[in-house]
């Protein structure tokens, strides 16, 4: 409906701001809206305008997970739908849209706990989907063309990595082939630096070649191992300038958004927060965007849209409140 927005998550709530004025370094871009949330809440995954929130316990799994609209601050009621296990090791987690179905899922599970797909409707229903003979990566999915997609590593076979595609529409799995890395001295912290993200509706994965460069890499065709494209590679000279204490060397990166002219939107983490990259295609120069945001978690990039809960039946709420 609009532009490209960006949702910078944080430990006090949701900042969102114009794309388009990140890339604008010359002064700090206007955050367009900021919203407060009361309780303890956290983003599992957006697709099509709207974002599936988690209500976080104590214990710091969550409790109960929501359908929220930024745009139009709707919400559906809180889903008690009880996390059985910590986010660590092998738990995988996203949210995207069955369009057979004209449903919204939400996946999660590990390998040793097995899986689960909520579907939110009027009459919201959980199933639990066969054991995937893979160790998927502690990320949210990235949704693509009906699917959700990981990085994960075959359980016959810990040194190697794939992507694992889930269709949403007959719950099941594949996996796909990363980019051919024939010239590429491999080992099994390639798989765990490699970061999937979407550009241009498009699957796209970011790692570590040879412990020199980075490349980005976008699927053309989705499940089509031969249309994977290299978009680009940024050597490790031009790692982004930093002190040793403050956060660690760039392994890898999520990529957010691409300019028209190749200029890149990221996002890497460290530790238990995160920071803002852009990578200027012309100059070859990566840097920090001139917007700070305190307690980052992390960032999502969206098309505004009036998709509505109350279109899947459910019953709808004005939720989080806005700050001037």
């Amino acid at each position: 409906m609009t532009r490209p927005r960006l949702l910078l998550e944080t430990d006090r709530g949701f900042g969102i701001f114009s794309v388009q004025s990140v890339f604008n370094n010359s002064s700090p871009p206007t955050e367009d809206a900021c919203f407060q949330m009361d309780d303890d809440v956290r983003i599992l995954g957006s697709c099509n305008g709207l974002f599936c929130l988690a209500l976080i316990s104590g214990n710091r799994r969550w409790e109960s997970i929501r359908l929220w609209n930024p745009c139009t601050r709707l919400a559906s009621d809180w889903w008690k739908i009880r996390q059985e296990w910590p986010m660590i090791g092998d738990y995988m987690y996203g949210f995207g849209y069955d369009h057979v179905h004209d449903n919204y899922k939400f996946i999660e599970g590990s390998w040793a706990l097995g899986y689960k797909v909520h579907t939110f409707g009027s009459n919201s229903w959980t199933t639990i989907i066969q054991d995937l003979p893979f160790y998927p990566q502690l990320a949210i999915g990235k949704f693509v063309n009906g699917t959700l997609n990981w990085v994960a590593k075959p359980l016959d076979n810990s040194l190697e990595w794939v992507i694992i595609s889930f269709d949403l529409a007959n719950e099941n799995c594949c996996p796909m082939s990363p980019p051919n890395m024939d010239h590429v001295d491999y080992d099994y912290r390639t798989g765990i630096y490699a970061k999937l993200g979407v550009l241009r509706n498009n699957l796209c994965v970011c790692f570590n070649e040879n412990y020199s460069r980075l490349a980005l890499w976008e699927m053309k065709e989705h499940g089509v191992q031969e249309s994977w494209t290299k978009l680009l590679t940024i050597p490790r000279e031009h790692d982004v300038p930093r002190r040793a204490y403050e956060f660690p060397r760039l392994h890898s990166f999520r990529v957010l958004y691409i300019m028209e002219n190749d200029d890149v939107l990221a996002v890497y983490y460290y530790s238990n927060a995160c920071k803002l990259l852009m990578f200027n295609a012309n100059v070859g120069q990566l840097s920090h965007p001139n917007l700070y945001k305190a307690g980052l978690l992390n960032c999502y990039v969206y098309h505004e849209s009036l998709v509505s809960p109350s279109h899947l039946g459910l019953p709808c709420f004005l939720y989080g409140s806005t700050t001037d």
